[in-house]
């Protein structure tokens, strides 16, 4: 009897980590292989630990995405993929296939965004649904039939975070649902969402601990009343 269970994998994500995470390998051709070693590494693992009966690996594309044109700075300060790890990408994706695993990729959308549709597809189906990603961003998505791991990759050795509803709490000390308010709030440095001045991640918890979301931050909290700067608070989350 198949599982029950759907794996989805942020690729680019666990990719990158990999390629970092593993030192320098090469084929006889040349080829580097480290980013394809580690990826292959955690996807086995993942296979052997939670026996699932579907997986899917999502991809970026290189088109911009829907939230460039919401905010043209966004993710402006990344520097493009190293050409060693490049050229490690179609390796693996016709690595994955040879496998008969399902990839997925679409111009104008993140990996991110395929893993929360296909995450609240595979919900209403009725499967119980593991995320696997490097991005913290998407414990946003955790509830009680979605579980987030981040794997962390050093010295060529993997470490798995199983993030529920409670680790969630603990580790951020904001509920899954208040990620993306959290970020809306206090920025992303990584993604180069701007946050509201002055408000870093101990504010941010606290304006949500009290308050509960952007939008009830938004409408009570008095220290905030300038309409632009409250459009500009909703637009981050947006982006989030």
């Amino acid at each position: 009897m198949m599982s029950d269970k759907i794996i989805l994998i942020d690729g680019n994500s666990i990719i990158n980590r990999a390629f970092y995470g593993v030192p320098d390998l090469t084929n006889h051709e040349g080829l580097h292989t480290n980013a394809i070693y580690g990826f292959l590494n955690i996807f086995l693992k993942l296979i052997n630990d939670e026996d699932p009966g579907y997986m899917m690996v999502a991809f970026d594309e290189k088109a911009p995405t829907f939230r460039h044109k919401m905010y043209e700075k966004y993710k402006g300060s990344r520097k493009p993929m190293p050409e060693e790890l490049a050229e490690q990408m179609p390796v693996l994706k016709d690595t994955l296939h040879a496998m008969g695993v399902k990839t997925y990729s679409q111009a104008g959308i993140e990996a991110d965004d395929i893993l929360g549709t296909m995450a609240s597809i595979s919900k209403k189906a009725g499967l119980s649904v593991i995320v696997v990603s490097g991005d913290r961003d998407l414990v946003q998505l955790v509830d009680d039939d979605i579980t987030v791991l981040l794997p962390k990759t050093k010295g060529g050795k993997t470490e798995v975070i199983n993030y529920d509803k409670q680790a969630v709490i603990r580790d951020f000390s904001v509920t899954p649902a208040q990620i993306i308010d959290l970020k809306g709030l206090m920025g992303d440095s990584s993604d180069d969402i701007p946050g509201v001045p002055g408000v870093g991640e101990k504010t941010a918890v606290n304006l949500l601990d009290k308050y509960g979301s952007v939008e009830e931050v938004l409408d009570k909290a008095e220290e905030i009343e300038n309409k632009r700067a409250k459009n500009a608070i909703l637009a981050n989350k947006e982006l989030a």
